[in-house]
Formats: C-alpha cells, sequence, structure tokens
C-alpha cells in the first residue's frame, strides 16, 4: 500500500480509470445501447437476456434447469431470478460438481415423476449420489444462505422464502420492533 500525504486521494493503478472516465464510458454504452433498441437493431437473444433482467440468462441451461429444479422442490411458481442467480453461483462456487448433479436431478425427475414430498426419502433410498442436492438448494431459498459452517454466506435476508408468509405477523429478526429500549419497560394491559 502506498502512502499519500494527508487529503489527497491515493493514486489509480495506470489500468484504472478515472471516476469521471467510468461515468462518461457508462454514460456512452446506456447511449449506445438506447440507440440500438430504438433502431430495433438489438438481437432477440440480448433482448430476451434483459428482459429477464440477467444479462447471460437466456444462454445458460444450468440455470434454466436449476430454476426448474427449484420451482419442483419448493411448490412455488415463480422464484426471484436474481436471487436465484446468486444461489446458483454460490452452489457453483462450493461445489465444482454441483451442476452435473442437478441435470442428473433433473434427468431423474423427467423419467420418474416424484412427489416432491417424497424425494428425499427416494434419493436417500435409490440414489445417494443425488441426496444432497435437495439439501442446498431447499435452505438457500428459504434461509437466503448458501454453504455451510466457515463457507456459509448469505445471499438473501428478506427475500428468502421463510420471511414473506409471516411478514404481517412477525417481525424479522434484527429489525426494530419499537424505539430504543422498547423491550425494557413491561407491556400495559388494559383492564376492561
Amino acid at each position: 500500500m502506498t502512502h499519500t500525504p494527508q487529503g489527497e486521494p491515493p493514486a489509480l493503478p495506470p489500468s484504472a480509470p478515472s471516476r469521471r472516465q467510468f461515468l462518461m464510458r457508462a454514460a456512452v454504452a446506456v447511449a449506445f445501447g438506447a440507440s440500438l433498441t430504438a433502431a430495433g437493431l438489438r438481437s432477440p437473444l440480448l433482448s430476451k437476456a434483459f428482459a429477464d433482467g440477467t444479462p447471460g440468462a437466456a444462454t445458460d441451461a444450468g440455470f434454466d434447469t436449476f430454476m426448474k429444479v427449484s420451482l419442483y422442490l419448493t411448490g412455488k411458481t415463480s422464484l426471484d431470478t436474481d436471487l436465484g442467480h446468486a444461489i446458483y453461483t454460490g452452489l457453483i462456487d462450493d461445489d465444482a460438481n454441483f451442476v452435473s448433479q442437478l441435470n442428473a436431478l433433473n434427468a431423474l425427475l423427467a423419467a420418474t415423476p416424484t412427489p416432491a414430498g417424497d424425494l428425499q426419502k427416494t434419493l436417500d433410498d435409490q440414489h445417494a449420489d443425488l441426496a444432497t442436492v435437495p439439501k442446498r438448494i431447499m435452505p438457500a431459498w428459504y434461509l437466503g444462505v448458501v454453504g455451510r459452517g466457515a463457507k456459509a454466506r448469505t445471499v438473501a435476508y428478506e427475500h428468502a422464502l421463510m420471511y414473506p408468509p409471516i411478514a404481517d405477523v412477525i417481525v424479522m429478526p434484527s429489525y426494530a420492533r419499537g424505539v430504543p429500549g422498547y423491550w425494557a419497560q413491561p407491556p400495559k394491559f388494559s383492564h376492561s
């Protein structure tokens, strides 16, 4: 780390653009993209990727399989694709074999339709090599945490699937439930 005199910003590496250069380049890229869209020159594949809100989503068959299996496991009709990308990336980072196991599980589900409630027992009894896949996917969606122990990392908090069903009744942990020190005073009950 280089030290600079008090008050001066640290020098950027020769290859790093300045903030002004970065903003100018970003503005040009946005303007260029807008002009292509206005002219109707954007490719259908690129349009689909940006419509999904996730560049590359249209071409990532592994992610599509992950979302399909996730919908099956959770019983949901739709899931947040941004959160899905974060979970999928985390699961791949944890285990290089995750994609092949996911594809094998997807093929098994296509070949032998098993109710989601019976899947884990079926995997434990007959396909032990795939038994950990749902055990990694489900906690990631419901808890918002990918991995375990020292490798665990949070990818979602209020958007984890365990919170929306109770949002109207229970305040999520760590969010303020009242004024500072609200818990110090005993509750007041009215006797009517």
